[in-house]
């Protein structure tokens, strides 16, 4: 309103509700619209010659916020000739009647429909009184009424966050769960968390870790390098372009968090250690001086504590003293030597410098003041036979293409789940993923893995996904993994039941424009539905994609209504998989252009007619996402 209200005059004048119809994607010819804006100012000039409001009956060119409001609602009507929410309105609760009782949506809303048998009529009461105390232009008041809502206030339900599609349940945080080892938790982890762009040339900031920290990654990577300029160790990505900064300015980081969120779940710092002795030595020094009893100092023999045992606390990843050649000796690019040659061929052709010659020098030794720091020691990977007997402190890291590979073998899948058990293990992008695309976690976190490490800069679908996953929990960054992802082909009859998912597009609210612009045409937009499962079968595990996608509606973001045939997903992962609605904006003759996109696990998903939200990058909603929803009708039944 106050972008619209360009002359703060209190009132939207014609050109500037001309502007407001393009910007929130309302399509009519300009005469049209011309002529609906001042039939409204007609109207209000006739209803203020008795009260004489806002000046002089004769002097009114525009219109008052509730006016703008319920003039916008009188278009969509007009576009549609009904509301979604009308029609679901009158299919419940009967098309003569304008308000329904608490008794009735109850019974036939939220017990027949959307299947919410706990819920209670005195929590309906508490849900009518919000929605009843609330100020909605053109919807007459039922403060007096507390047993009953109106037409538009069971709209605003629809969208509202008690009606969001993802289960609020799941997204409480369970303190009780957070008692097992550490092993059983998916992690929310982030790869080369630096920098802000592509991994060659872009800018390293300590930014980044601010924002990843907040956004409720709990693993940090840090690449850590000599820097015989400054005589400090600092992170970057080594041997390209990327800028440098320090490694103190990072720890720095690290602990202003952990003051402001003394409840945080453990933060592990992944140390990417290049550095020379001394520079190792200055690492330790400023990680005990600057974290100081945040930092948590390992029992060599002792086993892998809980998540709520290190509340508060900071861990290290990197590498301990050992006897023997088991530590690791090569960069986390290439802490698993099966990559294979041409992907590391390629990858260092890339770095500055040329091209590849061979293998990267092995790393220094360990420093005793940094080894003692360390609890996740990473050891350079074998055979699951030889790691079986590791010390639960020891873990592995894969790069993405080591990873699919294995999972290519049944029997090394099975094995890994079994390592797992115990043990940590960490997966990573593949070096040739120069523009810090990401991979799909999916098949990583199917197989126990709890480090699984994406770029968070990037927002595809993958970070997408790992958005829906860690918002489970309280977005704590630690979710307790599913049964499933313990077991080996020998319990195949313990696995969990398939489910059967079926998902109607109904309508939208209020989409943005792609990339959030306030100009350009009006867009024509159209939802994509597409599941994200694990394929089983006896080969390999992949990842198996299903998508659907309504129609385009022409010419209307503000209210578009698809109304879609019922798009039908068989799931053989319930706990893993995830359904992802994707708002497009239809170009004929072009690319179409994403405009937002949310992603929901399907164990997380919640029967009935529900809404959809959308975050940015940050998992805020404001700005263009503020008010953007999608309307769908969802059917979850298990099978055995």
């Amino acid at each position: 309103w106050y972008d619209t209200d360009m002359n703060k005059s209190g009132l939207v004048d014609q050109e500037e509700f001309l502007m407001l119809l393009q910007r929130i994607n309302v399509y009519l010819k300009k005469e049209k619209a011309v002529r609906i804006f001042k039939d409204s100012i007609k109207s209000a000039k006739n209803e203020t010659k008795t009260t004489n409001r806002l000046g002089s009956k004769s002097g009114r060119q525009g219109i008052t916020f509730d006016e703008c409001i319920a003039l916008l609602r009188e278009i969509s009507l007009r576009e549609n000739e009904s509301s979604m929410s009308d029609t679901i309105f009158d299919e419940l609760f009967g098309k003569d009647n304008d308000t329904v009782s608490a008794e009735d949506f109850l019974a036939k809303f939220i017990r027949e429909k959307q299947t919410e048998n706990s819920v209670t009529l005195d929590d309906v009461s508490c849900i009518f009184s919000e929605l009843n105390s609330m100020e909605i232009s053109g919807s007459v008041s039922h403060s007096g009424e507390e047993g009953f809502i109106d037409r538009m206030r069971f709209q605003e339900y629809l969208m509202s966050a008690r009606n969001e599609a993802y289960d609020p349940a799941k997204t409480r945080f369970d303190a009780e769960k957070m008692d097992r080892p550490i092993t059983d938790f998916w992690v929310d982890s982030s790869h080369n968390t630096y920098l802000q762009g592509d991994q060659l040339k872009s800018y390293s900031t300590v930014q980044m870790y601010v924002v990843a920290l907040h956004r409720g990654c709990k693993c940090l990577e840090l690449d850590c390098w000599d820097d015989n300029g400054t005589g400090i160790p600092v992170i970057f990505h080594g041997h390209t372009l990327t800028s440098k900064i320090s490694f103190s300015s990072v720890i720095t980081c690290v602990k202003k968090y952990v003051d402001e969120h003394p409840d945080t779940m453990p933060i592990i710092l992944s140390l990417e250690n290049h550095c020379s002795l001394p520079f190792q030595e200055q690492m330790a020094d400023t990680l005990e001086r600057t974290l100081g009893s945040n930092l948590y100092i390992p029992d060599p023999n002792g086993e892998l504590p809980s998540p709520s045992r290190l509340v508060g606390l900071v861990l290290i990843k990197g590498k301990q003293i050992e006897d023997g050649d088991a530590t690791e000796t090569t960069a986390s690019s290439f802490e698993d030597d099966e990559t294979g040659a041409l992907e590391e061929q390629i990858h260092l052709s890339l770095r500055v410098g040329g091209a590849a010659k061979g293998r990267e020098q092995p790393l220094p030794d360990i420093v005793p003041e940094l080894s003692r720091l360390t609890l996740f020691n990473g050891i350079k990977f074998k055979s699951f036979a030889d790691s079986s007997n590791l010390n639960p402190h020891d873990m592995h890291s894969f790069s993405e293409t080591k990873a699919l590979k294995i999972l290519n073998n049944p029997l090394n899948c099975d094995q890994w789940r079994e390592y797992n058990t115990n043990h940590m293990s960490r997966v990573y992008p593949k070096g040739i993923r120069t523009d810090s695309s990401n991979y799909n976690p999916l098949p990583a976190w199917h197989a126990g893995c709890q480090l699984v490490a994406l770029n968070y800069q990037t927002e595809d679908s993958s970070m997408a996904l790992n958005v829906a996953r860690f918002r489970e929990n309280g977005r704590c960054g630690y979710i307790p993994r599913p049964p499933r992802t313990f077991l080996t082909g020998k319990e195949e009859s313990m696995r969990p039941e398939a489910a059967l998912v079926s998902i109607k597009a109904l309508s939208g609210s209020c989409l943005p424009k792609p990339y959030g612009e306030s100009k350009g045409e009006v867009i024509d937009p159209y939802l994509t539905v597409k599941l994200y499962d694990v394929n089983i079968n006896d080969e390999h595990d992949i990842v198996s994609t299903i998508e659907y996608r309504t129609s385009a509606v022409r010419n209307n973001g503000f209210c578009p209504i698809w109304n879609s045939d019922t798009f039908t997903f068989t799931v053989r992962c319930p706990e893993i998989a995830f359904v992802e609605f994707t708002v497009m904006d239809c170009d004929h003759g072009f690319l179409d252009d994403f405009m937002c996109r949310a992603a929901i696990p399907v164990n997380c998903l919640r029967n009935g007619i529900r809404c959809i939200q959308f975050f940015d990058k940050c998992s805020q909603q404001h700005g263009p996402l503020g008010m953007a929803r999608v309307l769908v009708d969802i059917d979850v039944k298990y099978e055995l």
